[in-house]
C-alpha cells in the first residue's frame, strides 16, 4: 500500500511511500530548485521547488552517460 502526506507551510512538503518487494537499484536522488526540466511532449518547467526522492539505478546510469 502507497501513503502520502501533504504538510501545509509556506515552504510546501510533500510525501509518499512506495512500498515495493523487490530493489530496483534505488538511490538517493536531489534536483535542485528551478532546475531546468525539458519534457518531450510538453513544454518545459523552469521554475519549481527542490525535490529529494528516490529514482532507479538504472536511470541515473542512463543520465551520466549522456552528459
Amino acid at each position: 500500500m502507497c501513503t502520502a502526506i501533504t504538510y501545509v507551510s509556506k515552504d510546501h512538503y510533500f510525501g509518499r511511500n512506495f512500498d515495493y518487494e523487490i530493489s530496483y537499484n534505488e538511490v538517493v536522488t536531489i534536483t535542485p530548485r528551478n532546475y531546468k526540466f525539458s519534457f518531450r511532449e510538453v513544454g518545459n518547467l523552469d521554475h519549481h521547488f527542490a525535490i529529494i526522492g528516490i529514482a532507479a539505478g538504472l536511470l541515473i546510469i542512463r543520465f551520466i552517460m549522456m552528459q
